[in-house]
């Protein structure tokens, strides 16, 4: 309970000792020439010194206005309004002149005017479906990286590990000057470039390439933030170097390099460390990273599951496991000619993940008395090389026309070792079975897509056609061994496997639209599509036998093919005025299944028909306040894992097979989306709600054994069904107070999701009902006190209709503090502080984590741009990772080992050198990116 008061204390203090009077700024605005009033101009009063925000407000109808809250000392006040010339006055509070009216201010008509106005200096705008962040208005600690503004701004949420949700839902792509930044991958962004090189933070749904230029949306959808860079700060060179080390053998060291010279960008990125530091995304394109240490682990395994994680904060970024980490790449941006536009990315990045864990998993079925209980214990060493290049070029070939490829290949290698022991009981009395389990397996695969987009714009405005071409390829070749010792009763049952398996996939997709005007503000859309997909799955099990591994398994060996083609007409109609815009589009699907069992030579053949509508309506009720309404009906294939019929058995307790007569799924999906600023009170409102249906949904089919020969086991296959729909609501409201000079936001989350399986052969349906809320504070006072506090409550309900064993509620508080204060000096004192502790969880895992890092530094050279810190991790040595995932017939709890307490000392250097300035690069520097250019070749070898 101590933290509670610690917390507290911390709330109050922060709040009274940065109380101070406030001063009032009046005038009244007035047209030059008409000499009529100016309602809803904006005023801004910017700190003389930095030209921070430090308030806000609007004038009133007759022109006057009266703005509360100005701190005692100098401002910049702007006064802007739509077509006149923005002006500019000084103003000085103090005790004894807290009013400052500056009369009457006639404002002049610009001579040419600009077709879209945006409220100068405003921390928020909303433009049509793009929320915009002023980065000015929301200051961060020195040394920071844009992942710390981010937390400033209302309605985004960043995670421990780096991820990051804006709107309740998360966020897929970091653009950079609107062009991708090392791909899609949001981390390479948020965690490497600095706050002071951001302009504006926008945040939107992305359409794909041709459905932004048709204007007729096709569903597709992708949550985007857009750094857009200072004019001044594109064109030098900046970027950080870091190293260091600690007891235990700890080590980091991290390099950042940029060189911009306008449209010319080289980014340079390396990092080693092993503290569970990753300044990007691990990507697992073979299913492979992380996957030892008991296969799937003792759930309920396969679709129609619903998991809730919650884990261990960790020091680092990866809270599971000891992972050490060398990643390098660079990111390339020019322009060809006059404006072809080009820019892409190559990375590598070697992961060796150590892991250690125990669990247990409760399985439940229609009879209360057969309950099983599976304690298992595990290790694992996952090791991984990957490769990612991807590539863009923008290329127009007229005026009207232009053409936008984009080619990715990723390559994966990758090296797994785990062990073992499930012992399973029934009721918690009666032993069913005993496993050991050692498997090993090495594969290496790639994944590669090609995207091409053609765009014509004709003469007549409205009129177009763009084509689209979808090309993708993957494979991926494994070799691996089992080895297992099962015991049932006094039966034991050996099993000393080899295996390789071989699968590819290829997928081809083209889109044809044309756009027609048919009236004012009127658009008709005809598009067609063809896709065309192959995937090869082959799979060869060899037992142990006087010989050798030469006797093939033959229910463990499959060589399957599955091919799916459809084809699809869509109609579309868009109608667009200033206040809303409506599109509707509907279509027909006629696609076709063929699946072949090679080894049993036997197949089948379906064909399915299928509506493809989509919507989408926007309303306008003011430029700050709008609501967006979107709706799309889509198909599922099953996946060749979904289809192969041969056993997985990894997992020697849950031996997952594929059902090879699975049909496609269709999933029904609506988005509501509201968003409200105002401007005048700083205020902004996000409401999002999602809802979905699924039908044909491709679902668990288990069957539990209590006795005989698979007593403590379960056998997992796939069905389809219906009664999938699910629904989640996010509200967010956030406002800024003016004592002291603060945000604060207020986030709900609600969410119920219905997911239905077979248990025994009989329907269980899994009710599942999250209700969440996050409280988050967050300030910087005159660039001295940094401080964010978070307070996040969740609590869960799972309801079965058959499995009512597995009901349960549990409930996960976390409370979080982030302050810096930097003194005179250059004197840095930084910590972090997460409390979070668990209830209604299985006996032995509920548990409180008090996790603790603080760190002391001193800002170095004249311009500050050095720092030497000592840092401490993790200083009451309570860290620890818990995971509860709740399946249809299964609640499964797993404590798995992280980094815990150690020290380190670090150097970093941050260098700028901008146009017109000069660079100071001491020595330290030069030694560091030497250091780090050994480091590149090391992790290159």
């Amino acid at each position: 309970m101590y933290k509670y008061y610690l917390l507290a204390l911390m709330l109050i203090f922060a709040a009274s000792a940065f109380a101070q009077t406030k001063g009032i700024l009046r005038g009244k605005l007035i047209d030059s020439v008409g000499k009529q009033s100016l309602k809803d101009a904006s005023i801004t009063v910017l700190d003389a010194q930095d030209s921070t925000l430090e308030v806000f407000g609007l004038s009133v109808a007759d022109g006057s206005f009266e703005i509360k809250n100005v701190s005692f000392g100098s401002f910049l006040v702007q006064v802007s309004f739509e077509g006149y010339t923005p002006i500019n006055r000084k103003a000085t509070f103090s005790k004894d002149h807290p009013v400052v009216d500056l009369g009457d201010i006639y404002m002049k008509i610009k001579t040419q005017d600009l077709n879209e106005v945006v409220v100068q200096t405003s921390p928020i705008n909303i433009k049509k479906d793009t929320i915009e962040y002023n980065a000015g208005s929301f200051k961060t600690k020195p040394n920071a990286v844009v992942e710390d503004l981010l937390k400033k701004l209302p309605g985004v949420e960043v995670a421990k590990d780096g991820t990051i949700k804006a709107q309740g839902e998360q966020v897929q792509r970091v653009l950079v000057d609107g062009k991708r930044f090392f791909g899609d991958d949001p981390k390479m962004a948020t965690k490497n470039l600095p706050p002071d090189f951001v302009d504006k933070i926008q945040i939107y749904d992305a359409q794909s390439d041709q459905s932004a230029f048709s204007g007729f949306d096709d569903g597709t959808r992708t949550k985007t933030i857009n750094i857009t860079t200072k004019k001044d700060k594109r064109k030098g060179i900046f970027g950080k170097a870091m190293a260091g080390g600690g007891d235990q053998g700890r080590y980091e060291s991290s390099l950042n390099l940029n060189v911009f010279n306008n449209n010319q960008q080289i980014s340079i990125l390396g990092e080693g460390n092993n503290v569970n530091r990753q300044a990007f995304t691990v990507q697992d394109i073979l299913g492979a990273v992380g996957r030892g240490g008991g296969g799937r682990g003792n759930g309920g395994g396969g679709g129609g599951a619903v998991a809730n994680v919650v884990q261990g904060l960790g020091a680092g970024n990866s809270s599971n496991g000891i992972t050490t980490t060398w990643a390098g790449g660079i990111n390339y941006r020019d322009v060809w000619g006059k404006k072809t536009e080009a820019y892409g990315s190559y990375f590598y990045n070697n992961l060796a993940i150590n892991n250690q864990s125990k669990s247990l998993t409760q399985r439940f079925n229609s009879n209360p008395d057969s309950t099983q209980d599976a304690n298992q214990t595990s290790g694992s060493l996952n090791k991984s090389q990957n490769h990612r290049f991807n590539y863009n070029i923008e290329m127009p070939i007229d005026s009207n026309t232009s053409l936008i490829i984009r080619p990715n290949v990723s390559y994966q290698q990758t090296s797994n070792q785990s062990t073992t022991n499930t012992n399973t009981t029934l009721n918690k009395t009666t032993d069913l079975s005993n496993v050991d389990q050692r498997t090993n397996s090495d594969n290496n695969g790639y994944n590669g897509t090609l995207d091409a987009t053609l765009r014509h714009r004709f003469k007549t405005k409205g009129r177009t056609y763009s084509i689209n071409l979808t090309g993708s390829g993957s494979s991926n070749k494994g070799d691996g061994s089992n080895y297992s010792t099962t015991v049932f009763g006094s039966a034991t049952r050996i099993a000393d496997q080899e295996n390789n398996s071989n699968t590819d996939a290829k997928n081809i997709s083209t889109t044809l639209s044309y756009t027609e005007p048919i009236g004012k503000n009127q658009l008709l859309e005809i598009g067609y599509n063809y896709s065309y997909k192959i995937n090869n799955a082959d799979k060869y099990t060899y037992a142990n036998t006087v010989s050798g591994y030469t006797l093939p398994v033959d229910s463990l060996t499959n060589t399957f093919k599955n091919i799916n083609y459809s084809n699809r007409v869509t109609l579309g109609y868009r109608i667009q005025n200033a206040k809303y815009n409506l599109g509707i589009t509907s279509g027909v699907q006629l696609a076709t299944l063929n699946s072949t069992n090679q080894s049993k030579d036997t197949g089948f053949r379906k064909n399915f028909t299928n509506l493809y509508p989509t919507a989408n309506f926007t309303y306008n009720f003011s430029r700050t306040s709008n609501l967006r309404v979107n709706y799309s009906g889509r198909t599922n294939q099953p996946s060749v894992s979904q289809l192969q019929p041969v056993p997985d058995n990894s997992d020697q307790t849950n031996v997952v097979t594929g059902n090879p007569n699975l049909s496609q799924s269709f999933v029904h999906s609506l988005r509501v989306f509201y968003t409200s600023f105002d401007v005048f009170k700083v205020r902004n409102i996000f409401v999002v709600l999602n809802l979905s249906a699924t039908s044909h949904a491709i679902v668990s089919d288990i069957t539990q054994y209590t006795s005989g020969a698979k007593a403590g086991t379960q056998r997992t296959t796939y069905a389809n069904l219906n009664g999938n729909y699910s629904a989640t609501g996010y509200f967010n409201y956030g406002f800024q107070l003016p004592n002291p000079k603060s945000n604060l936001n207020f986030s709900t989350n609600v969410s119920y999701n219905r997911s239905v399986s077979l248990i025994n052969k009989a329907i269980n349906y899994n009710n599942n009902t999250t209700l969440g809320e996050t409280i988050g504070w967050t300030m910087n006072l005159k660039e001295k006190l940094d401080l964010n506090l978070t307070a996040t409550s969740t609590y869960n309900i799972v309801k079965n209709s058959i499995q009512v064993q597995s009901n349960s509620d549990y409930f996960t508080q976390s409370l979080s503090a982030e302050p810096t204060y930097t003194f005179k000096g250059g004197w840095v004192l930084g910590s972090t502080f997460d409390y979070t502790f668990y209830t209604g969880r299985t006996e032995g895992y509920n548990t409180s984590v008090p996790l603790w890092n603080a760190s002391f530094s001193k800002l170095l050279f004249k311009k500050q741009n050095g720092e030497l810190k000592f840092s401490m991790y993790d200083l009451l040595n309570q860290n620890v990772s818990i995971t509860r995932t709740v399946t249809n017939n299964s609640v499964q709890d797993v404590q798995t080992n992280v980094l815990q307490r150690y020290f380190s000392v670090t150097f970093t250097y941050n260098l700028r050198k901008f146009a017109g300035q000069q660079p100071a690069i001491p020595g330290q520097f030069k030694n560091m990116m030497r250091a780090n250019g050994n480091m590149m070749r090391r992790m290159m070898n």
